[in-house]
């Protein structure tokens, strides 16, 4: 019985060995898809690591390999902290994957195999320059504040074998030296190098950006103050000048910037943009923003495919590279996202990608282009075979006739043109009785039919237009007329009378009432009120309307005078 159980858990342990390297590679940053499956023949092995501090607070790490060393494939992330070394065609054979370190801003080395490569991931408390150089069978690996002095490096270990590639200038030298304003209002610095496996080394102090070429000439005419004031970028000037044996370039800025580093093939090139203000910009007018893990590569000569590989391994991403993507490429990046660099590799080597699901398709652009014309010359003769379909579509609102010209071109006829909503094989009909359309194509064509028609197919706005309406005819009139009259005597004693009203025949009336009192009673005053003539008589205007629909009569009567109004 525990022989039975002792050979249960062993078998278990040698089938989770595969899994456990798996999820080594993807706690480092590499994807599920490099888990050993089938492992493929190493020519190398790693077979011990030797650490060793060094003054200046530096570390040196030694990679043993059982033959001769390869160029190691490194990157950096920055959260959490990692330095990665890719080693292809080599094995693992450590006694131990894990060493605890603990000094000099290193934590712990880790190691892990997988698909015929090796990978060695430092750990770091925070973010170190480190350098790498290949010396027969092992790999120095030196981490600290002053890995990237060239002259420090060689003071911290004596020990070590004088790095060929940095120690003398081997001919390198700075070919030209040119500067152009970028799309986006940045500055392009862009220095031609004679040897593109050049060491350079890339900080930022303040306002200023220094760029050391290792061991690297740079001729009289170069020499020089440049100044780009003019150009309108963040960058003033630079000034070119060597420096004990090496170049260094000092880019001075103002203002907030952004600066982005790489290398393609033997051209360096130093972006100085200006600081992007998300919430000022326009939306339609923003430039593409990255928001992938920030990465610090150094590749030299290595090929495009082994490049792809270190992103997707260090973005968790799934990549898909087609077969027709060859060549090598030289890149140097300083703390940019990996989608950028993924931009910028695929930019240099003419490449472009698509996104389908969580899987991106890397391949030339020419390619990805006549895949795509494929796909839409395939899905057009699909469609030209698609059987035909007959719907009625009922217009509630609208004009079935009007909405059956929008439908089909404006040549007219039955049958769709080249600018219509219908096929080529479909038509439209109209019903005007029952303000129905009747349609026949295919069901994708039909479908949109029916959007355009739920889209049109509304009841109209209507405005309620209130009025009032007067008639008014020529013969209709309005008269207003008035008759006014004053009647008033004047005795002169007994000689005579004055008197005024109207119409003679009303004085007359009363010259005849005066003589007949005086006659009658002797009085001094022949007339004492002036009531003789009629009402007809008294009115001096005399203008009043011929049916009247009403009047208002008024009379005042004093002791000599007598006032009439109607």
């Amino acid at each position: 019985m525990k022989r039975s159980i002792l050979f249960t858990l062993r078998a278990r342990i040698n089938r989770l060995a595969p899994v456990w390297a798996a999820g080594m590679l993807v706690a480092l940053g590499a994807s599920a898809a490099d888990a050993p499956s089938a492992p493929a023949a190493a020519t190398n092995s790693l077979q011990n690591i030797d650490v060793q501090p060094l003054s200046g607070n530096q570390l040196q790490l030694t990679l043993h390999l059982s033959g001769p060393a390869p160029e190691p494939l490194s990157f950096t992330i920055d959260k959490p902290a990692r330095i990665s070394l890719d080693l292809p065609n080599t094995s693992l054979a450590l006694p131990t994957r894990r060493i605890d370190v603990g000094s000099s801003g290193v934590d712990t080395v880790l190691a892990a195999e997988a698909n015929g490569r090796t990978r060695v991931v430092l750990n770091l408390d925070q973010q170190l320059p480190y350098q790498t150089r290949v010396s027969g069978n092992d790999i120095v690996v030196l981490v600290g504040a002053q890995a990237s002095s060239h002259a420090a490096s060689a003071a911290a270990a004596p020990a070590a074998a004088p790095r060929a590639a940095a120690a003398g200038s081997g001919g390198r030298s700075i070919q030209s030296i040119d500067f152009r304003r970028g799309d986006t209002g940045g500055g392009r610095l862009i220095v031609k190098l004679s040897d593109p496996r050049t060491p350079i080394d890339l900080k930022q102090q303040g306002s200023q950006i220094l760029v050391d070429f290792a061991g690297t000439d740079l001729p009289k005419n170069l020499t020089r103050r440049y100044d780009t004031m003019d150009f309108g970028t963040p960058v003033t000037g630079f000034d070119a000048e060597k420096v004990n044996g090496d170049t260094r370039i000092v880019i001075n800025a103002t203002g907030n910037f952004e600066q982005l580093a790489y290398q393609s093939e033997n051209q360096y090139v130093i972006e100085v943009t200006p600081a992007r203000k998300t919430a000022e910009a326009n939306p339609a007018e923003q430039k593409k923003e990255y928001k992938g893990e920030r990465l610090t590569l150094n590749f030299q000569d290595i090929e495009t495919r082994a490049v792809l590989q270190l992103l997707a391994d260090a973005s968790g991403q799934n990549i898909v590279v087609s077969d027709s993507v060859q060549g090598s490429v030289t890149l140097r990046l300083q703390n940019v996202p990996w989608d950028q660099a993924l931009d910028i590799v695929l930019r240099t080597k003419g490449l472009d990608k698509r996104q389908e699901g969580n899987v991106i398709i890397v391949a030339p652009a020419d390619e990805l282009a006549a895949r795509e014309k494929a796909d839409l010359s395939a899905k057009k003769d699909i469609q030209a075979l698609e059987p035909v379909r007959t719907e009625y579509l009922q217009v509630n609102y609208a004009k079935a006739a009007d909405i059956a010209m929008l439908l089909k071109s404006s040549g007219g006829g039955g049958t769709a043109g080249a600018n219509s909503v219908l096929s080529t094989r479909g038509s439209v009909s109209v019903d005007d009785r029952t303000n129905t359309l009747l349609l026949q194509d295919t069901a994708e064509r039909l479908a949109d039919v029916r959007r355009l028609v739920t889209t049109l197919d509304i009841p109209v706005k209507q405005v309620l237009i209130e009025s009032r309406i007067v008639i008014v005819t020529n013969d209709f009139e309005r008269d207003l007329g008035a008759r006014f009259g004053v009647t008033a005597t004047r005795a002169n004693g007994t000689n005579g009378l004055y008197e005024t009203t109207g119409t003679a025949a009303g004085t007359d009336t009363g010259v005849s009432s005066a003589l007949s009192n005086l006659s009658t009673n002797g009085t001094v005053y022949p007339v004492s009120i002036p009531t003789g003539a009629t009402a007809t008589n008294r009115y001096n205007v005399n203008l009043p309307v011929a049916t009247p629909a009403g009047s208002i009569a008024l009379g005042i009567l004093g002791s000599d005078y007598l006032v009439d109004l109607e």
